[in-house]
């Protein structure tokens, strides 16, 4: 019966091959812990050497940096 419905082969991934709400959830908090550790780490610098908030500010981007590359890692682990 040609043309009937989808085949299951291109129908999509099959039920229950995504990641569950705790997957995602990770990833919220893997962005949440590098966002806070890049401005812990700026400011202790900045405490350091009395340049506050100028390494704060490269704390808190390069956190988003590390936590976006993660999180890219992380989806593409899914997405196999």
């Amino acid at each position: 019966m040609s043309g009937s419905g989808p085949d299951k082969e291109t129908a999509g991934p099959a039920e229950g091959s995504y990641p569950g709400p705790m997957a995602y959830a990770s990833l919220g908090m893997l962005n949440a812990v590098c966002l806070l550790g890049g401005c812990v780490l700026g400011w202790l610098a900045d405490r350091a050497l009395g340049t506050l908030p100028l390494f704060l500010f490269v704390g808190l981007v390069g956190g988003g940096v590390v936590g976006v590359l993660g999180t890219r890692a992380e989806l593409r682990r899914y997405n196999r």
